[in-house]
């Protein structure tokens, strides 16, 4: 048949064109164009199905995975085969995916899972088959023949060859013997690239032109390997969660769905090679997609500069092209340092790692990687410039380093300070006793003695009847223009009278001190001072100068709402005249330090504007009469030689320094004495590095060392006050204090006198003391941590004789008392309600020397001091697990058990750590934020330039100088950030991005979620300027890298109430009706995230109830106006890790103060709080209704009428649901006000219920829980605990308590199981020591395994009937029952103490397995048959397992004061304890996001462990336990430059010494570097010849005639040295000593060297200001 043309010619072009289409499609991915962007569409499983489905592909910013191939060592050589393969070259060749050679895109496929229904599983199926006769171990020999070393979290395991060929198990470490050193925990198997997640995955995306992915072996972990081990695949699983979370979270961002299972997303892969850094692998979300600010970047490349500027560069190829993978990485870490991405490191040791000399790596300290290395971020930034050359300024813009824009503020003794310094120096106060008559001096000694006989009257009155808190609307304090409502006595009730003065008494006054007084005192102190001196033969000489950095600090701090550009912020008491040597009066110069500036004194009711610091350098400071101490004054000595105010014979006055002035004036706001302050509105206070001696003062006057009167945010550190027989440490007669602490009181009548409401006092001394503390009224009072030696009677809990008044309660913790007849005593107690009896409780006491440890008044005897030590004593009302009372007249309480995480392991005490002063660092070890281009000028954005500080000032301490730093985003701080403040510097959350309240955003964000590491921050205000309904100021994401590494001293949370805010009564007044508009303050003032931990000291969060600012600092009266503002959450607390709070309060947030949500692990004493004054006028959740449940543990508003247990009235004051291992050591919880009016208190109606206790689990226990205006103190699982049952005092305000409060549990009610080490199998005799009795928990035993077959499950569904096999399991550990020990033993698993045999535990069930149903969902079933029984005995005569062998003798429990060696609970598993053993066999696919390509068979498999080796199998040798060199000094050798320039001697010593502080810095990094590393330090550091000797040398040019000397160390490959500071002198003195031996000076420099070290030392004229080379830079 004859085909027409036509249809010929028709064919061929069909035939043309679909050859042409075919073509055109892409390999793998299909490209079209859509409304003018280019999509991508794949077919996601031809197999079963061909519909396609878009692969998303970001537009404003990518993901970026990265390997870091010094880590990733065997993947990385998969993918780089890969990559260069002819696939790897021609991916996607199609398309425009693959630009730039550095990189490459994949696709990330979110259809996951543990069965092989899902599209990964059949992807490995194809590259790494388990089964049949292609199974990829049958095929294929591990190790390598170019097997590299594994890595494992401490570096490379010193073998590659594998010890059992059926589990590929690597070698473990034996000795010479053969006998076991430590296990490897790890093994080879497959490991394929492209990975299965991906879509290039298995044999690749197209089913018609299969490419089997590359595989090679590369190590995993071991099913029960040692807790803490990582490897590869370990790094890589991880990594890809974290690509999928941040490819979830940059769609989301970019409006695309993300369908669970189903979507499918780009994202670039690239390797770095950075050694050393601590991180193996990263998954970074490049949240914008400019460059750096939009600067331009200089790269070095071929030694040649090219410059490239992001806004000319649209696709990521194009933003990055020339540029290697190391070079974007860095860039994309500098991004993430300004803000424009995210980051989630994958660190190599993310655990903390005990002290291990066995490593092959050489020895660990107790730190997390990151920590160990330093910074991330520096490290990232020392990588840039060290591998790109680039300049340092690339990181910043111009105008931020612009020095116009950073003029600082003279400092001490420069500019305007001189001239004054010289006046005051001739003035005639300076000089009263050397030009005074005789007749000056007689008539000056007559005022001063009648001074003090008069002074002594009035001050014996004040003891007498001392002033007490007044319990009102904030006295004064003004609502809607009117005073507000005072309180009203119960109707019907009798109100004690009180000799302690309150309520409408007259106080008796003190002296005032006219200036007559104080002249004539100063001038008998000084003629009286001068005598001693000329009999003593001691010459008048200037004080010392000190060496604490504070003093030489750079001075850049403003005060930028305070209206006053001249004020000063740190006065040196020198430059006001003050002289410090003891003959000197300097009261006078001293009190124009405090009050320069017209600051917050008499006429004044508070203030945040004028803040400062009046310091002390080291001296004896002589003074006459009392020193006020303005609001905001922090008092800070010189730490490292503490100075000496010395009260001199002719003192006049109560306090030395006093924070407790009354005016004189008439009658305050209270109803009392007119004062300075109100008593519980004196805030922003410290004290630190003094010592105060009175005990040369009139015995009659009574003088204290501090009359001091505080409330929140108030400190003191390293105080020591010494007083005479008839004198006082520390006079409180009222307040509301926060926390006291460090303090030594030597001497005195007192240590301590006087009451507060709520106190926690730690680490105080008392030795010599007539009585260590009188307490003569409080609710609750925290001591932690008391030593008294030599005391009359230690603790005396009642008021003198003719007085009356309530001590509530005292906790004792961790305290000793050694030679005190009595060590406390109180009231008779007694257990009706409204009786006053005082509760007490002793945790962890020790008596020596005592007669009484608890006595009465009425001489009896509750507590025999013939006790050595107290584990725990109640005395109290008492709830034992349920809602039922009792009193407790002096008894333990239970078995609460301390968590082994919260204690330190020598001790057993709960941990402590002061804040840290940093007295061994020098000035230069400082860096300012302003340096870094912040402004802190309450109105410039310094969101960028904080960031860059942050990160830029790692191994340093970044000083956050005084001002208001306006954040427009979140801040992160890395670990590793110091952060000091200058008088709480304040960061200001602003703007639209803090304002959604349905989307929260942090403030400062300490850390990323799971990282662990180190921070501490201190002396800062977090706070908001304006509406930020979404602001969440602090949260918590770090986990501390060891106790008390990451953590908090005096950082406080404000909000409103303050000036600059936009929060104050002007724009919020207190309304009694309705809501303010524009007043929502925050979401949630702080959040401990789940992971996190912390150490938290001294921390006021407070939304603003009042103005703090007095608008004019005229007015005595001290009126304070009312304001309402809102705040959703106070503190809200996950963390189930060590978390320490001490001294913390929570105030006035709409759902709740404070909330421990599914917590564990946490101690706190005391916690404070008060509920909203304007609630319930709007009631909570208002104005937040909508908002309920946007953050976790938010109470649920089921809202009906006559429910009292809803919290619908008003905020709960305490929530604990969910939670265990919770102790909290006192607890006051008050409500004041419904609606402003206060008529609620009397009837405890202000609101119904304070604590909320729900669901919570074992061991949660409140001790001294005190509450004030509530009808119920706590509803425990839906059941009240009402306040009248607990009244303390029956009088007003008539407040509740309950000594010991254990919250019921939905388990067992303590948790008392005390888990042992394993590390006691590693000992030739197993032993442990508990303080009976002991409920103890063995490790597992796992030298002996066995082999079980895995029961046939069979599964239908409707006719559908399957069968599953699995083959059979290994069990690599034995577990053990848990026991109790006590000291004599009996049945029913108690034990004595001494040798046994543990007996092995049952396991309940099998691990279950997954598979897919005919419907391809996954369903989870096990076995029901029972899991086979262990033996009954392991102990002599017990058969031997079928491998390995049984421990060869038994284990040894001592009877001991302290727990030890323990773990963390569930440190290891035991069913009874740890809940459901969720292993599943064959994988789980429960939670796919909880694991990424891992071969889950393989996690399955145990690596045998034999405790020695066979002898027939030589093992590979074992690794030298030294394996880096030490340097020889016998080796040293010096060669001198003999040319140059020369420098002066002493110059180049006081730079050795400055180069070898530093290098302190950074010797921690070298010990755990690759042995094949070298490395080198470099820095240059300028000496001007003609400067001061504190100026003479810095780390920048200072003019253009200064000297550079460049110093270098490097330590050699396989090398090591242990860092100090003598030798580190000594080593760079060589080539100063040795060199240039003519003359002393001319120092030209030289070289110093041995087997292991080379330094040297270059000098050289500056050029152009220039500075040296990187200070760390591992690539030389």
């Amino acid at each position: 048949m004859m085909v027409p043309r036509w249809v010929t010619c028709l064919l061929a072009c069909l035939l043309f064109h679909a050859a042409l289409v075919t073509s055109q499609l892409p390999q793998d991915y299909q490209m079209q164009r859509e409304n003018g962007r280019t999509k991508y569409y794949i077919i996601p499983d031809p197999a079963t199905s061909a519909a396609k489905q878009e692969v998303i592909k970001l537009d404003e910013g990518e993901v970026y995975l990265v390997y870091n191939c010094a880590y990733m060592v065997e993947i990385c050589k998969n993918a780089r085969s890969f990559l260069a393969s002819a696939r790897g070259q021609q991916l996607h060749q199609d398309t425009t995916l693959d630009s730039n050679p550095a990189f490459r895109y994949f696709a990330f496929d979110s259809n996951i899972g543990r069965s092989s229904a899902y599209r990964d599983a059949k992807r490995r199926d194809e590259s790494c088959p388990t089964s049949g006769r292609n199974a990829w171990k049958s095929t294929h020999t591990c190790p390598e023949s170019d097997q590299s070393k594994p890595m494992r979290q401490d570096g490379p395991w010193y073998t590659t060859a594998v010890e059992d060929a059926d589990a590929n198990s690597i070698y473990n470490e034996y000795d010479s013997n053969g006998n076991l050193v430590k296990v490897s925990g790890i093994r080879y198997s497959c490991e394929e690239f492209p990975a299965a997640s991906w879509v290039e995955g298995g044999s690749g995306p197209d089913p018609n032109n299969p490419q089997r992915a590359f595989t090679r072996c590369a190590p995993i972990t071991c099913k029960g390997c040692p807790k803490g081990t990582k490897t590869e695949q370990t790094w890589q699983s991880t990594a890809h969660g974290g690509l999928s979370r941040f490819l979830k979270k940059a769609a989301a961002a970019e409006g695309h769905a993300w369908q669970h299972l189903q979507t499918i997303a780009f994202f670039v892969f690239m390797t770095v090679d950075l050694p050393g850094n601590g991180v193996a692998a990263e998954v970074i979300w490049e949240s914008s997609a400019e460059i750096v600010d939009k600067q331009e970047v200089y790269v070095d490349k071929d030694l040649d500069y090219f410059k490239r500027r992001s806004s000319a560069r649209n696709t990521t190829a194009e933003r990055y092209a020339g540029l290697s993978a190391n070079q974007i990485y860095a860039l994309l870490a500098a991004k993430a340092s300004a803000g424009n991405a995210e980051r989630a490191p994958v660190h190599a040791n993310d655990t903390s790692l005990a002290q291990d000399t066995t490593s092959p790596w050489g020895t660990l300290r107790q730190r997390d990687t990151t920590e160990r290395r330093g910074e991330q971020g520096h490290m990232e930034r020392e990588a840039m410039l060290a591998h790109w050359g680039l300049d340092d300024s690339a990181l910043h813009s111009d105008d931020r380093l612009d020095g116009k824009a950073n003029a600082a503020t003279p400092r001490h003794g420069e500019g305007r300070h001189d001239a004054r310094a010289v006046d005051l120096a001739h003035s005639s106060t300076a000089l009263l006793a050397k030009n005074a008559t005789a007749d000056t001096l007689r008539r000056a000694r007559k005022i001063v003695a009648s001074a003090i006989a008069e002074s002594a009257r009035r001050n014996e009155a004040r003891y007498q009847r001392p002033a007490r808190n007044v319990y009102r609307l904030k006295p004064g304090t003004l609502v809607d223009g009117a005073t507000a409502q005072q309180p009203r006595r119960r109707s019907g009730r009798h109100r004690r009278s009180s000799s302690t003065v309150s309520e409408g008494d007259a106080l008796p006054p003190l002296l005032p001190i006219t200036d007559e007084i104080a002249q004539a005192a100063a001038l008998v102190a000084e003629a009286e001072a001068s005598e001693a001196a000329r009999s003593r033969n001691v010459t008048r000489r200037q004080a010392p100068a000190g060496t604490f950095w504070m003093q030489d600090l750079q001075r850049k701090g403003t005060v930028p709402w305070g209206n006053n550009s001249t004020y000063v912020i740190f006065r040196n008491v020198r430059d006001y005249g003050a002289v410090g040597n003891g003959v000197t009066d300097d009261t006078a110069a001293i009190k124009r330090a405090m009050t320069d500036g017209n600051r917050c004194g008499e006429k004044c009711n508070g203030s945040t504007t004028k803040n400062a610091i009046v310091y002390f350098p080291p001296g004896t400071y002589l003074v006459s009469s009392s020193i006020p101490l303005p609001f905001g004054t922090q008092v800070i000595g010189d730490a490292n030689n503490r100075p000496l105010i010395l009260a001199a014979s002719s003192f006049v006055g109560l306090g030395v320094l006093s924070t407790d002035e009354y005016t004189g004036g008439g009658t305050g706001p209270d109803g009392g004495d007119q004062q300075y302050y109100i008593n519980t509105a004196n805030f922003y206070r410290q004290l630190r590095n003094v010592r105060i001696d009175v005990r040369g003062t009139a015995p009659a006057q009574k003088v204290a060392c501090l009359h001091y009167q505080v409330a929140q945010a108030t400190s003191t550190q390293n105080v020591e006050l010494i007083a005479g027989a008839a004198q006082t440490g520390l006079l409180a007669e009222n307040g509301s204090g926060g926390g006291i602490s460090d303090i030594t009181f030597t001497g005195g009548a007192y240590g301590i006198f006087g009451g507060e409401q709520q106190f926690t006092a730690q680490r105080l001394s008392f030795d010599g003391c007539t009585v260590g503390v009188q307490v003569i009224w409080d609710w609750g009072w925290v001591w932690k941590s008391v030593t008294m030696s030599n005391v009359g009677t230690g603790f005396k809990l009642v008021p003198d004789v003719g007085q009356t008044g309530h001590i509530g309660s005292a906790s004792f913790l961790d305290s000793s008392f050694n030679n005190v007849p009595t060590a406390i005593e109180i009231a008779p107690p007694s257990s009706a309600p409204g009786t006053g009896t005082t509760g007490v409780i002793l945790d962890n006491v020790a008596f020596s020397g005592v007669t009484r440890a608890v006595g009465d008044t009425g001489g009896a005897t509750l507590l025999a001091g013939s006790v050595a030590k107290v584990d725990h004593w109640a005395l109290g009302p008492v709830y034992s697990g349920n809602a039922t009372r009792s009193f407790s007249m002096g008894a333990k309480i239970g078995s609460y058990r301390r968590s082994v995480e919260l204690t330190d392991p020598t001790t057993g005490a709960y941990f402590e750590r002061p804040k840290p002063q940093y007295t061994d660092r020098s000035v230069d070890d400082f860096v300012h934020v302003k340096d870094f281009g912040a402004m802190g000028n309450g109105v410039t954005d310094d969101t960028a330039a904080f960031q860059s500080a942050l990160w830029q000032s790692q191994g340093k301490i970044l000083y956050v100088d005084a001002g208001s730093y306006i954040l427009t985003s979140t801040i992160k701080v890395p670990t590793g950030v110091k952060v000091v403040g200058e008088t709480w510097s304040q960061l200001v959350a602003s703007g639209s991005f803090f304002q959604d309240a349905n989307n929260p955003k942090a403030l400062l964000q300490v850390g990323d979620k799971g990282q662990i590491g180190a921070v501490e921050l201190q002396d800062l205000i977090i706070t908001t300027k304006g509406p930020t309904a979404g602001a969440v100021l602090i949260e918590w994401n770090m986990k501390a890298s060891g106790a008390g590494l990451a953590g908090m001293w005096d950082v406080h949370v404000r909000i409103g109430g303050a000036t600059g805010t936009g929060l104050t009564s002007h724009e919020c007044p207190a309304l009694t009706s309705g809501v303010n508009t524009n007043c929502d303050g925050a979401s949630l003032m702080m959040h401990i995230t789940p992971q996190a931990s912390g150490y938290f000291e001294n921390m006021w969060l407070w939304l603003s109830d009042h103005d703090i600012d007095d608008p004019a600092l005229s007015d005595a009266s001290n009126n304070m106006v009312q304001d309402s503002v809102y705040a959703a959450r106070g503190f809200l607390i996950e963390s189930t890790h060590a978390t320490w709070l001490y001294g913390t309060a929570s105030e006035h947030a709409v759902f709740y103060q404070y909330n421990f949500h599914k917590a564990r692990n946490i101690f706190a004493g005391m916690i404070q709080s008060e509920s909203p004054y304007y609630q319930p006028t709007p009631p909570p959740p208002a104005p937040f209704t909508e908002q309920v449940g946007v953050l976790p543990g938010d109470p649920d508003y089921t809202c009906v009428a006559g429910d009292e247990f809803s919290g619908c009235d008003q905020a709960w004051g305490l929530i604990i649901r969910g939670s265990s291992d919770i102790y909290i050591a006192g607890a006051g919880l008050y409500s004041w006000f419904s609606t402003y009016a206060q008529a609620c208190i009397d009837t405890q109606q202000c609101q119904k219920a304070m604590v909320l206790l729900d669901e919570n689990k074992s061991s949660v226990r409140i001790q001294h829980l005190v509450t004030i205006g509530s009808k119920y103190m706590a509803v425990m699982n839906g059941v009240g605990i009402t306040a009248a049952a607990n009244m303390n005092a029956d009088e007003h305000p008539f407040w509740s308590q309950i000594s010991v409060l254990d919250v019921v549990s939905d388990g067992s009610q303590y948790d008392d199981l005390i888990w042992i080490d394993p590390k006691i199998w590693e000992m030739e005799q197993p032993q442990f020591t508990c303080v009976p009795p002991c409920h103890v928990q063995l490790p597992p035993w796992t030298s002996a395994t066995s082999t079980v077959d895995y029961p046939l499950i069979t599964v239908s569904a409707g006719t559908w009937t399957s069968t599953i096999t699995r083959a059979p399991m290994t069990l690599s550990e034995l577990r053990f029952q848990a026991l109790t020990i006590t000291q004599s033993g009996n049945a029913r698993k108690r034990q004595a103490f001494g040798d046994f045999w543990p007996v092995p535990a049952l396991t309940s069930s099998w691990p279950v397995v997954v598979y897919s149903g005919p419907n391809g969902s996954p369903t989870t079933v096990a076995p029901t048959v029972a899991f086979p029984t262990p033996p009954p005995s392991i102990g002599p005569g017990a058969p031997p397992p079928p491998r390995g062998s049984w421990p060869p003798v038994a284990v040894r429990a001592v009877a001991g004061a302290v727990d030890q060696p323990v773990v963390e609970e569930c440190s290891f598993y035991a069913a009874d304890w740890c809940g459901p053993d969720l292993n599943t066999y064959g994988g789980d696919e429960a939670d796919p996001d909880a694991d990424y390509d891992i071969h889950w068979d393989q996690l399955d498999t145990t690596c045998p462990i034999k405790q020695k080796t066979s002898t027939t199998t030589a093992p590979p040798p074992p690794p030298t336990r030294s394996p880096m060199a030490q340097p020889h000094p016998s080796q040293n050798r010096v060669t001198c430059f003999n040319s140059g320039i020369g420098i002066r001697h002493a110059d180049m010593d006081s730079t050795n010494s400055r180069v070898c502080s530093d290098l302190k810095d950074w010797a921690e990094w070298w010990g755990d570097r690759p042995s094949d590393q070298e490395y080198t330090y470099r820095k240059t550091y300028y000496v001007n010849p003609w400067g001061s000797s504190k100026k003479r040398q810095s780390e920048q040019p200072t003019s253009p005639n200064d000297y550079a000397i460049t110093y270098t160390f490097t330590l050699f490959k396989n090398c090591n040295w242990q860092y100090n500071q003598d030798e580190c002198n000594s080593y760079f003195k060589l080539p100063v000593d040795a060199c240039n031996c003519a003359g002393v000076d001319n120092k030209q420099g030289g070289s110093a060297w041995n087997d292991c070290l080379r330094l040297t030392i270059n000098p050289d004229k500056m050029k152009g200001g220039s500075g040296g080379g990187s200070p760390f830079d591992p690539s030389m």
